[in-house]
């Protein structure tokens, strides 16, 4: 191979300076064992674990299948992109969970490649950025490779985080509080501030709104008469070009290069999303299952001392925070629980809260001691969970023990049955008196 590039994680727009890459992927063959070819072709996935392997596949061919529509495309080019299962191993100082980066092979043909170092890619939004970013790399290379030792394009934040945001949403619904937000704010979003903006800087609120913002950015361009197409010449042009307005509205000759009416028809799209009713809040039962998959995380106690062991669910938090990327990870954890809070059942809706509060801090301040608020937020979550626990139990208990029909006994009885009539002194001159009307 002649020459490598690799981008770091968090730098999401922007140039990005290009490395010589000098460990040839035939070095690696003790590290990936074994190899699959997704059902579309486009990716080699390598990878020790069988299974992995497959959810790779999987969710890679998933997010190729959202993203051709989206520039016009019928699935015709695509050069290789490479996927690479690097868990377990040791990861270089300064890199980031998922690392994507651009091949330069024998004969000047590219090959694009992502590099999962951590296992906590596969449980959040992270792999299928990383799937976009590889897939828009290749599109706008993908008639004209960078050469080693020039800057390249990455594509814009928008476009990456909107599309995860829209799977997010067709999987998990939509929460309709995001838009009321947006909506309601005294100074409606300007797009121009909106392309400029690096949401990798962000913290969880502002970074949920950005992420709706960005959706209906995306719906927006695909209403207008240059459809898909449009977009597709845009990433085009990111290979001269820098990922700005200016270039955005050159791809779209309609929007006759006036940044208000973009505005314009972007707020529109904020506002009918809006109107489009999400589905239903989550019952107990739905909250605390979504709970418990953003809290499936783990983390080594410490990465100097493995000895020490590993910590899981939510106790994990704090050390993954002070790990290789934690900030980041924890924005984007926060931006979960938010995104959880709107649709979550009243009763859990302050656990939820709690949750997001810990992550945003521990995002801003990552050797922030938290445990006893994760402490006290895990009791009160058990506590609420035996209390809904024991209602349910006794209404399940009530509905089973009531009777469809009446006893053939109570059907029988019409009337109460006459007393017997009484003969002693008293009752007779009783009687008597009665009959003479005193």
């Amino acid at each position: 191979m002649a020459g490598y590039w690799n981008t770091a994680r968090h730098t999401l727009t922007g140039l990005c300076l290009l490395a010589l890459f000098t460990a040839p992927l035939q070095a690696r063959e003790n590290v990936l064992a074994s190899r699959t070819t997704s059902a579309s072709g486009q990716f080699v996935i390598y990878s020790k674990d069988a299974t992995r392997r497959t959810n790779l596949a999987q969710r890679a061919d998933e997010a190729r299948a959202q993203w051709l529509p989206k520039i016009g495309s019928d699935g015709t080019y695509g050069h290789t992109i490479i996927i690479q299962d690097l868990i377990g191993g040791v990861k270089p100082r300064g890199k980031a969970n998922a690392v994507t980066g651009v091949f330069e092979g024998d004969g000047g043909a590219m090959k694009v490649q992502v590099d999962i170092y951590d296992a906590s890619v596969f449980r959040g939004p992270v792999l299928e950025t990383e799937i976009y970013r590889a897939l828009a790399l290749d599109w706008i290379y993908r008639n004209h490779p960078p050469k080693a030792g020039k800057a390249f394009h990455s594509p814009p934040a928008w476009l990456l985080e909107g599309l995860v945001e829209e799977k997010r949403i067709k999987e998990n619904g939509s929460p309709d509080g995001v838009y009321a937000t947006l909506l309601k704010s005294d100074h409606p979003p300007r797009i121009e501030d909106f392309i400029k903006a690096k949401p990798e800087l962000m913290e969880a609120t502002t970074l949920t709104l950005y992420r709706t913002q960005a959706v209906a950015l995306i719906k927006a361009l695909q209403q207008l008469p240059e459809g898909p197409k449009g977009l597709g010449t845009f990433l085009d042009s990111l290979a001269e070009n820098d990922a700005d307005l200016k270039s955005l509205l050159a791809a779209y000759p309609s929007l006759e290069n006036n940044p208000s009416r973009l505005g314009k028809l972007w707020t529109l799209s904020i506002a009918r999303n809006s109107a489009s009713k999400g589905t239903d809040p989550y019952s107990i039962g739905e909250t605390v299952r979504a709970l418990h998959e953003l809290l499936d995380v783990s983390s080594a106690l410490d990465p100097k001392k493995p000895a020490l062991g590993k910590a899981t669910g939510a106790a994990a938090l704090s050390p993954l925070a002070r790990g290789e990327g934690g900030p980041y990870l924890m924005r984007q954890k926060s931006a979960e629980f938010m995104a959880l809070e709107f649709r979550a059942h009243p009763l859990l809706k302050p656990v939820i809260e709690e949750y997001r509060k810990i992550t945003s801090q521990l995002a801003s301040k990552p050797k922030k001691n938290v445990d006893k608020q994760i402490d006290e937020t895990g009791k009160i979550l058990d506590l609420l969970l035996q209390r809904t626990g024991k209602v349910d139990d006794y209404l399940n208990w009530f509905e089973a023990t009531q009777l469809d029909t009446l006893s053939e006994n109570f059907l029988e009885v019409t009337s109460p049955p006459e007393a017997a009539k009484r003969t002693d002194p008293i009752s007779a001159h009783l009687n008597a008196i009665e009959d003479r009307g005193w």
